[in-house]
């Protein structure tokens, strides 16, 4: 894997990162289509991504996720199984990415404070995903309707909220270290290529 290629590499996640946060907007605002659409885009753009770095773990989630994003795109409001499948995706394509900057890194003697940028960005996405996917467990359905009609928040929901304030929380420390990160891949990796 040449530099030239991880420079690439994080361009090219940095910008599928762009496209995914337009899909939740467009899924919000435009409707489900456009934003499966724009997912399917972001999918491909890591796809491409990982193949610069070598990636097969990474570049096999995205072109999984990609093809079910096209095959069903009502998916991109998931249910419990689509929730998990997402999420799981989703950390089999950026786990191994980020692994795959580390030891570009690490052959750079890359600094310990940039190191700490990635696992950072890999721990909160750990986090984030893990608490996205406990928050839709089965074991909370209905209970929003159920506290609704008690006039009191339920155990179980009041659980659900804490899971869903953990993803959220977890999920802007994840994409703000995540483009740190990255953005100081493009910039070393870059240097480097010009030397």
């Amino acid at each position: 894997m040449s530099r030239e290629n991880a420079a690439s590499a994080a361009n090219w996640t940095l910008a599928a990162l762009i496209v995914q946060v337009a899909a939740a907007v467009c899924i919000g605002m435009v409707g489900t289509l456009a934003g499966a659409a724009l997912m399917a885009v972001c999918y491909l753009m890591n796809a491409w991504a990982a193949w610069r770095l070598r990636c097969p773990v990474a570049l096999g989630a995205a072109l999984v996720g990609c093809v079910l994003t096209l095959l069903l795109p009502n998916g991109t409001n998931p249910d419990w199984i689509g929730n998990m499948l997402v999420n799981l995706l989703f950390l089999l394509m950026y786990l191994p990415l980020q692994r795959s900057f580390d030891r570009k890194f690490r052959a750079l003697d890359a600094s310990e404070q940039t190191l700490r940028l990635g696992r950072t960005w890999s721990l909160t996405a750990l986090i984030q995903r893990g608490a996205s996917m406990m928050g839709f467990l089965p074991l909370f359905v209905g209970q929003a309707e159920l506290s609704a009609a008690q006039g009191a928040y339920t155990t179980l929901f009041t659980l659900q909220v804490v899971f869903e304030m953990i993803a959220l929380l977890a999920a802007i420390v994840s994409y703000i270290w995540m483009v740190r990160y990255l953005w100081r891949a493009r910039t070393l990796l870059k240097e480097q290529v010009e030397k």
